[in-house]
């Protein structure tokens, strides 16, 4: 039944085609998508926190007027070391390292890692310093490409993962203002509340991305102000009769307001329809199809995938995850076939991460 399942959403795939060649991954704090937390160990404990990402992603795109095809690959590694005072509030002190494959740099990412985490209340974090950047936010909003651009984000974030609510809201203050250089900064908020069992979901999703500022001598000035509204019905929990944990089906609708200092207030909208499905074929070994058809007018987003500007985007493709190693060691492979302005493109992607914690020991507080 499960595979019958499974070639049914295939082929109601290539009718309706899915903008989610980003990583499904939701253990990693620097891969993929997740509402959590790391935890920085137990309280009173000093703590070294490890994770090593491996990454490869290629974008085969032609007869594209406003997108280049472009590979990424490399490692990021983030090590700190978390000391909790006590068990709501946190501290993680590190280096952020890194290098592309293929630069002639031994080391070419390297960035300080600073963060403290408050959790006033269960699964509600505060966190100021450097950032969790795997946001929950629809791709058209913000390209997960970014994370192998950009060695850390730095602001502030607040951060929820009750069973009814989701949130991830932050402020990323990208580039300091000086006499030439303008400011840069983007403010992102994800809401999804989860309703009659999980089977409801309802989405809500801003972006604000801003250039410019008063001591620059440059008078940039540019905003690009994004809106989703969403919802999605599924089965709520994974289904007795087979291998198939989930089928959810979705509608999006975006908007997008676009100024500068040399053009015009520019405004555009997207909508898309999406469907997908996970099957866990082993305990450590899940499947995710999905498929998506997006159309839209004059859609602009500063940060997000170029391919939503088009007018119509209809995308199919599948994710393998496999989580192993005592569910310390993750590894995924995934393939989309895009289709785009009447030309077929190709997206893989290819990581694994590895993550886990060592306790050096307590430390007595003086308080």
């Amino acid at each position: 039944m499960g595979r019958t399942i499974f070639i049914i959403l295939i082929l109601i795939s290539a009718v309706s085609a899915a903008a989610e060649e980003y990583s499904t991954m939701t253990e990693s704090s620097i891969m993929g998508r997740n509402f959590g937390l790391p935890s920085a160990g137990g309280q009173g404990e000093l703590t070294v926190l490890m994770e090593t990402a491996f990454f490869f992603k290629n974008l085969e795109l032609f007869n594209l007027d406003h997108a280049l095809g472009e590979t990424f690959t490399g490692y990021r590694i983030p090590i700190r070391a978390g000391y909790k005072p006590r068990k709501d509030l946190a501290l993680e002190l590190g280096v952020m390292l890194g290098h592309d494959f293929g630069d002639q740099d031994r080391l070419n990412a390297t960035a300080p890692v600073v963060r403290l985490m408050y959790e006033p209340t269960s699964k509600l974090y505060v966190i100021a310093g450097t950032l969790l950047p795997t946001h929950w936010i629809c791709d058209a909003f913000l390209d997960d490409s970014q994370k192998f651009r950009n060695d850390v984000e730095q602001g502030f974030q607040l951060r929820a993962n009750k069973n009814w609510l989701k949130n991830d809201t932050w402020i990323n203050w990208r580039v300091r203002e000086g006499e030439v250089s303008a400011e840069e900064y983007e403010i992102g908020m994800s809401h999804q509340f989860r309703m009659l069992g999980n089977v409801l979901h309802l989405d809500g999703q801003f972006m604000w991305t801003h250039a410019g500022g008063q001591v620059s001598s440059r008078g940039r000035i540019e905003q690009n102000l994004l809106y989703l509204s969403g919802a999605s019905v599924g089965t709520g929990e994974p289904l007795g009769f087979s291998a198939c944990q989930d089928i959810r089906l979705s509608y999006r609708w975006m908007y997008s307001r676009e100024e500068n200092d040399h053009t015009d207030l520019a405004k555009g909208y997207g909508r898309s329809f999406s469907a997908h499905s996970d099957f866990r074929i082993q305990p450590y070994f899940v499947i995710r199809a999905f498929a998506e058809v997006f159309n839209g007018d004059g859609f602009v987003a500063t940060l997000g995938d170029p391919l939503f500007q088009l007018d119509e985007y209809n995308q199919i493709g599948c994710n393998l995850l496999f989580n192993v190693a005592d569910n310390r060691l993750h590894i995924e492979a995934g393939f989309v076939k895009q289709y785009t302005a009447d030309d077929v493109n190709l997206t893989y992607q290819l990581s694994m991460v590895w993550n886990d914690g060592f306790s050096l020991g307590r430390i007595k507080s003086i308080h």
